[in-house]
């Protein structure tokens, strides 16, 4: 297993860095020396060793990904800059005060399939209740200007309104590369594309299938073709893939639900677990599986850097050390995805960082 470092060398740094040269005052560990002219790509899902097996002819980095190595939560520090301890958006599922458990990047309750459900439900923003504040947001604060272009699928969530500033939705990839040469002729400080193809393709073939590479290498070879002129490039991802072997159904197993004390939250590779019993047993239910005490977490610096205080709703911490899901059902169905993501395997932890100038 790869543990995140956010001293360096992580997206973690890469965020720093980006508001350091849009807003200015933020001490990071980080090499990247930017202007406040920046074009940031965000291809879901390509990992490092995607990459490298998809494109030739181009040089880019190897970086590292904040644990969990998930959307949700790398997306939220890569926007805010700040770490997973601190944002406390711990996974596809994540924990709030007063709610439960809730499904982040829908910010509805897992059990439902409407999105946005608790804007009704508590009369705030997703921005409120966790209390962070987008790179794009503070930057304008200080007179730069940002656009974030996505996809129209999720253009208007609340989950995007809490990180991204100013958007413009795309219908299709030609569409959303073409706005981002538009913007940047107008000279806009801060243009943001982020890409879901890689990981939705990923999530159904496999990290390493035909659809999979085959779409790494045109995505690349699109945006490489059409960089706006002027800008700092920063090309990079929010995760790596595994090739995924099999699922064990976690609400399944009425010995392992009867010792929780709420039901768990973060990733199927990923599970953070609230228990007054020893739930380091379940290193010899399953096979392959390290759970961690939050005190652990803490000292490795999994969430935020060593020894920094987490305040989470957790006690233990589950991890896969092969290539399993444990998935935990808050209503019917799975997907059975062929490639998977959230624990620190290295292909999960390693992405890649492409930078122009």
């Amino acid at each position: 297993m790869i543990y995140p470092d956010y001293s360096k060398n992580n997206l973690y740094n890469v965020a720093c860095s980006i508001e350091d040269a849009l807003v200015g005052g933020k001490a990071c560990c980080s090499n990247i020396t930017l202007s406040d002219k920046i074009f940031l790509v965000l291809v879901d899902g390509m990992g490092y060793n995607i990459l490298k097996s998809a494109v030739e002819g181009i040089k880019f980095d190897k970086i590292y990904t904040v644990f969990p190595s998930t959307t949700a939560t790398a997306l939220t520090t890569l926007m805010t800059a700040t770490k997973p301890g601190e944002h406390k958006i711990l996974g596809y599922t994540t924990y709030v005060d007063k709610v439960g458990v809730i499904n982040a990047l829908k910010y509805t309750m897992p059990e439902t399939s409407e999105v946005d459900l608790l804007k009704k439900a508590l009369g705030k923003s997703m921005e409120e209740v966790f209390n962070v504040k987008s790179i794009g947001k503070k930057a304008r604060e200080k007179g730069k200007k940002s656009v974030s272009i996505l996809p129209k699928c999720i253009a208007g969530s609340e989950f995007t309104k809490m990180l991204y500033t100013n958007v413009e939705e795309y219908r299709t990839l030609w569409d959303g590369i073409y706005k981002a040469k538009i913007f940047g002729e107008k000279g806009v400080n801060f243009i943001t594309l982020y890409i879901p193809d890689v990981d939705l393709t990923a999530h159904r073939y496999g990290p390493y299938a035909e659809p999979t590479l085959r779409a790494v290498k045109d995505i690349i070879s699109m945006i490489l073709r059409d960089i706006p002129k002027g800008y700092d490039i920063i090309i990079t991802a929010d995760h790596g893939f595994i090739q995924t072997e099999n699922a064990i159904m976690l609400d399944e197993d009425k010995d392992f639900v009867s010792s929780l004390d709420s039901p768990p939250f973060g990733d199927a590779r990923a599970i953070f677990m609230r228990s007054r019993k020893d739930l380091k047993c379940l290193e010899e239910k399953f096979s392959s599986f390290k759970v961690f005490t939050i005190d652990e977490v803490k000292e490795l610096g999994l969430l935020a850097e060593k020894g920094e205080k987490i305040d989470i709703h957790a006690d233990y911490l589950g991890i896969p050390t092969d290539r399993k899901v444990y998935v935990y059902r808050f209503k019917n169905g799975y997907a059975g995805h062929k490639g998977h993501h959230g624990a620190m395997l290295e292909e999960e932890m390693e992405i890649p960082l492409i930078r122009y100038s």
